[in-house]
């Protein structure tokens, strides 16, 4: 295991970028190690590195290197990523970089996702409801079409609430994840009703409903649902 660990971080250093990494620095990136690897490089480097959910582990556990960080869920073998390892990796989630790498490349991917994304999304901690927004946002890119979209309900509610308070990053993630749901007719139906019930002296709900109504009408327009 110390040899595969070894080899992964030589290929860190040899693909180093000295410019992303200064540059994510002077913008706050709270990381003790930072090779300033970008998401392709990471890709191609996971490619090459055997599935292995104990290199994985190991690879998570090193909390001080961005990179490894980053690459754990992307060699953990999905089938073998259960809910106790979801858990206990939002527990340990030291940011929204890596959130949303989990979520893109490795929680989306189980079968549990719905579950935790309405889940995770009723948490006080801001980094898990920002998890939770963006797993269902990557459950949702998966599955455009999916009947299962409608047990999605409780994540996006708490979604609108984050969207319309706009305090930090989770209005963020709760946006893209409400813009998404617009392709899916019932999600954007029962999110639509939702807002107008709110818009009364809710400047913010009102802004929010036109943007999503907008991004609806994009979808329909460009899907082609609408040429008929």
């Amino acid at each position: 295991m110390q040899q595969k660990l070894k080899e992964i971080k030589i290929k860190f250093r040899h693909a180093m970028n000295g410019i992303v990494s200064h540059n994510m620095r002077t913008q706050g990136a709270d990381y003790k190690i930072n090779f300033g690897l970008t998401l392709p490089l990471l890709k191609r480097i996971a490619a090459e590195t055997t599935p292995d959910a104990q290199l994985a582990e190991a690879l998570w556990a090193d909390t001080a290197v961005r990179e490894s960080m980053m690459l754990a869920p992307m060699v953990y073998p999905i089938e073998e990523f259960g809910e106790a390892e979801a858990d206990r990796w939002l527990d340990t989630m030291p940011n929204t970089e890596v959130a949303d790498i989990c979520c893109k490349y490795l929680f989306c991917r189980r079968p549990f996702a719905i579950q935790k994304a309405n889940r995770w999304s009723q948490s006080d901690v801001a980094l898990q409801q920002y998890t939770a927004f963006q797993l269902a946002t990557a459950w949702l890119i998966a599955h455009p079409d999916s009947p299962e979209a409608s047990a999605l309900t409780p994540v996006t509610e708490s979604a609108m609430t984050q969207a319309v308070k706009r305090h930090d990053n989770r209005a963020f993630a709760a946006v893209n994840l409400l813009k998404q749901a617009m392709h899916n007719d019932p999600l954007a139906t029962r999110i639509l009703s939702s807002l107008q019930t709110q818009t009364g002296d809710n400047e913010r709900a009102r802004l929010l409903l036109d943007e999503l109504t907008e991004e609806q009408a994009l979808y329909r327009e460009f899907s082609g649902r609408d040429s008929a």
